[in-house]
């Protein structure tokens, strides 16, 4: 049983699931594709989230069934055997795992994913809604696979072609729609010169006060690509935590240095009216995704109720000491 809850176990399983996946495209069987293109989902971010530790994969820890389930997963010595493993669901391992994997693939599409795999939704009937889905799946499926390293040739097999057609037209389509919206915002700040003077005033008011000030709900101010104001980026902050000094006897970390990011998920320009709603169009429009907060102290960015000494002492025991140190 163990070895079902392994890295190879759920890259096996993904593996059959996206196949079958694929298949059921080809025979336009919609409602069987959101079945295995979840499944497989679903235990692909779980040997991603296992490849890191296995107490990821725990639901909850709220009763001694699951600490226990969690000690039998991470073989602490006098775990009891456990027959059956309560393990997170679709929703919460892709959201745990691109905490850890960033993704191009819009959570919109992710959930309606899910919700079509979980019978929430029907909209697996219609061909373009099913496209859509199985494109997503295939984005993501194809950022875990880079995270675990495993060749996608492998993975995808004789579905490869097929997977590498459904690619390049949603990059095309992206490319396309970003193009759109870029053209729009550079008419519409082109526009904004023709007006009176009166009025270029007030334009040029506006991006003054652009570059100092920020909307209460906004996380950050970023360059705009069309227009010279600072539009507003909204996202989040992520930590990075790196062992960066070892102890000599032990050979134990003995101090962790910690970077603080802004990973950037949205854009929105006032001045030019530019929106850029996910991941994968501000790439393809080149703007940058995510930049270090320079002198931050990562205390100030972790919630408090997520810290566990635990965890932490988990991690750091799991850290290898570099060759020369």
């Amino acid at each position: 049983m163990a070895e079902a809850f392994s890295v190879n176990g759920f890259y096996d399983s993904a593996r059959d699931f996206a196949r079958t996946a694929l298949e059921a495209h080809h025979a336009e069987n919609y409602r069987r594709v959101a079945l295995d293109a979840g499944t497989a989902l679903e235990h692909l971010a779980k040997a991603c989230l296992v490849n890191r530790s296995p107490a990821l994969l725990v639901a909850d820890l709220k009763n001694l069934s699951a600490v226990n389930t969690l000690a039998w997963l991470l073989r602490v010595n006098g775990a009891k055997p456990v027959l059956r493993v309560r393990t997170v669901g679709l929703w919460d391992a892709l959201v745990r795992v691109r905490l850890l994997v960033p993704s191009m693939v819009t959570d919109d599409d992710l959930k309606t994913l899910v919700d079509m795999r979980d019978g929430v939704v029907h909209a697996a009937q219609e061909a373009e809604m099913e496209t859509q889905v199985l494109t997503a799946f295939i984005q993501q499926a194809e950022t875990l696979l880079a995270d675990l390293g495993r060749e996608r040739a492998e993975f995808w097999a004789g579905q490869l072609g097929v997977v590498n057609a459904l690619l390049t037209k949603a990059t095309d389509e992206i490319a396309y729609e970003v193009a759109v919206k870029l053209a729009a915002a550079k008419a519409s700040y082109s526009r904004d010169g023709t007006v009176d003077p009166r009025e270029a005033r007030k334009v040029r008011l506006a991006r003054r006060l652009s570059k100092s000030a920020l909307h209460p709900y906004i996380e950050g101010p970023m360059r705009c690509p069309v227009c010279p104001s600072n539009g507003v980026a909204i996202g989040e902050y992520d930590v990075d935590f790196e062992a960066d000094d070892w102890d000599k006897d032990t050979g134990d970390v003995a101090n962790v240095a910690a970077t603080v990011w802004f990973v950037v998920d949205r854009f929105y320009c006032s001045n030019c009216g530019l929106r850029l709603d996910n991941p994968a169009e501000l790439a393809e429009a080149k703007v940058t995704l995510r930049w270090e907060i320079e002198g931050a102290s990562w205390i100030d960015y972790v919630d408090s109720a997520d810290y566990d000494d635990e965890a932490y002492e988990g991690w750091r025991e799991q850290q290898t000491k570099p060759e020369g140190l």
